[in-house]
């Protein structure tokens, strides 16, 4: 079984994970997970919000979709900084499906929150008697389409980019993509890469829904392949650690979705998990760059 690395002296790492907030940090996270072994294996790490580095490694895990430079903490001794320059993981910025109003698209849409995570940080965030609260409660009596309210935690399929409600297209918080399913049989497919620096696995995920997510899957296996155009997005898109989500269209990858902050169900450790921690080598000395 892997162990974690020490730093390349044997040498104990100051490690500070950098939350958004001073909430404490969620056991849901991956993060949390690494973080529980890299403690074991003797490094020191702290986690919450902070306005200065001071450590060894950092890691910013604030788990909103846009981070604003004024919350960016300081540098001054130049730090190796994981995700240091992760600032926007909207799907209006990654997606390249995507359909405007005046496209003249023939095919099935799928209408989506711009935010990560079904916008569910966002939605938090907003007053209770917000509009987005409001609708909210009126989607569970009337349907989404008249409530001008996404469904929770799901995202409407439509035949035609006719059938997309006239609110959608005037909402910057929403996003309407081509629908491109991968499918194995009667089942929809989504393909999962997770990566800490060198470190990696990917998952492909089965569902009878045509949105497939954790609470719809009903099987998976492992993948031993990454396609080039993942490594090429993600170099790109300044990533040191996250998930892609992606489906394999016409022999081609399509990125769906990425995330900075992702969360894993359950908490045993995994060939996976551990081998994940052990990426923390290499970041020490090459992250953010």
């Amino acid at each position: 079984m892997r162990t974690v690395p020490l730093q390349a002296d044997g040498r104990q790492m100051r490690i500070q994970i950098m939350t958004g907030d001073d909430k404490p940090f969620a056991p849901k996270y991956l993060m949390h997970q690494l973080m529980a072994l890299w403690q074991e294996a003797g490094h020191t790490v702290s986690a919450g919000p902070a306005r200065r580095v001071a450590a060894d490694l950092a890691i910013m895990h604030v788990d909103m979709t846009v981070i604003q430079d004024h919350q960016l903490p300081d540098n001054p001794d130049g730090c190796p900084v994981v995700n240091g320059s992760v600032l926007d993981i909207s799907k209006a910025r990654i997606t390249r499906q995507r359909v405007m109003r005046a496209d003249a698209h023939v095919g099935p849409v799928i209408i989506k929150s711009n935010f990560n995570a079904f916008g569910g940080k966002e939605f938090r965030a907003l007053g209770r008697w917000s509009t987005a609260h409001l609708r909210r409660r009126l989607s569970q009596v009337i349907s989404w389409r008249w409530a001008g309210c996404l469904p929770k935690k799901d995202y409407p399929v439509l035949d035609d980019i006719s059938q997309v409600p006239r609110w959608v297209w005037d909402r910057s918080d929403l996003i309407v993509e081509r629908f491109l399913p991968e499918r194995d049989g009667d089942d929809y497919v989504l393909r999962c890469w997770l990566f800490f620096g060198a470190e990696e696995y990917s998952v492909k995920l089965f569902s009878r829904h045509p949105v497939v997510k954790v609470a719809n899957i009903y099987r998976h296996e492992y993948l031993h392949e990454v396609p080039d155009s993942l490594r090429e997005a993600r170099r790109a898109l300044g990533f040191d650690f996250g998930k892609f989500d992606y489906v394999v269209v016409d022999g081609q990858a399509v990125l769906l979705d990425v995330n900075k902050t992702p969360a894993v169900a359950g908490s045993s450790r995994t060939p996976n998990l551990l081998r994940l921690a052990t990426g923390l080598s290499g970041l020490a000395t090459g992250a953010g760059a």
